[in-house]
């Protein structure tokens, strides 16, 4: 693209508030958040799982995460979080829990169908991970000191929407507990959704 047309749309953007001009240069405006916030499938799917993000808070003693992911199947989004402290090692812990999280949540999304996530590993090795969380129903990912389990949130017809997270320090959490605790709250919220069918686009059943 010439430069001459990239700076006309930049300035546009700007103009119309989807940029903004910061200290360190171009940063998304608060009028992308606007038009983002007029989307009430996802906020309304997050405000359903919320209050399980809270439970598995308290039950895992970790954090705890909400993706969603588009009626596409696209990418995982991070859409709330319930974070658990760690003192002096929060930003360091905290970082790492967010990626192993959101690294978890992407496998299990692409093994149910959904995602598009790109595996560095071979083509043998991939779909042997993908098999697994099929069989499994969760994917756990482990950093340097944390590591991060996900389940997905399916709808009745099994396609994934989002998915619920845990994360905390390798010593502090055992994945299998953990990933009980979350198909249990998954399996609550996809019972929840047949009830409000409108949020993935489904007839009511």
């Amino acid at each position: 693209m010439p430069k001459a047309t990239a700076h006309r749309i930049v300035t546009e953007l700007v103009r119309e508030g989807v940029l903004e001009r910061g200290e360190k240069g171009l940063r998304l405006g608060v009028a992308l958040f606007m038009l983002g916030a007029r989307v009430p499938r996802q906020l309304r799917l997050r405000d359903l799982a919320s209050p399980y993000a809270e439970q598995l808070h308290h039950r895992t003693r970790g954090s705890a995460f909400v993706f969603i992911c588009d009626a596409f199947g696209s990418d995982a989004a991070l859409v709330d979080t319930v974070r658990r402290a760690y003192g002096a090692d929060d930003t360091r812990l905290g970082a790492e829990e967010t990626w192993a999280s959101a690294e978890a949540a992407k496998n299990v999304l692409r093994a149910l169908g959904a995602g598009t996530v790109r595996h560095r590993q071979g083509r043998r090795t991939a779909e042997g991970e993908t098999a697994r969380a099929r069989r499994q129903g969760f994917v756990a990912v482990r950093g340097a000191h944390t590591v991060g389990i996900a389940a997905p949130v399916l709808t009745v017809s099994n396609r994934a929407v989002g998915a619920l997270a845990v994360a905390a320090p390798q010593d502090r959490i055992q994945v299998v507990t953990a990933a009980s605790h979350l198909r249990a709250a998954c399996a609550a919220i996809s019972q929840a959704l047949r009830r409000v069918p409108e949020l993935v686009g489904q007839p009511a059943v």
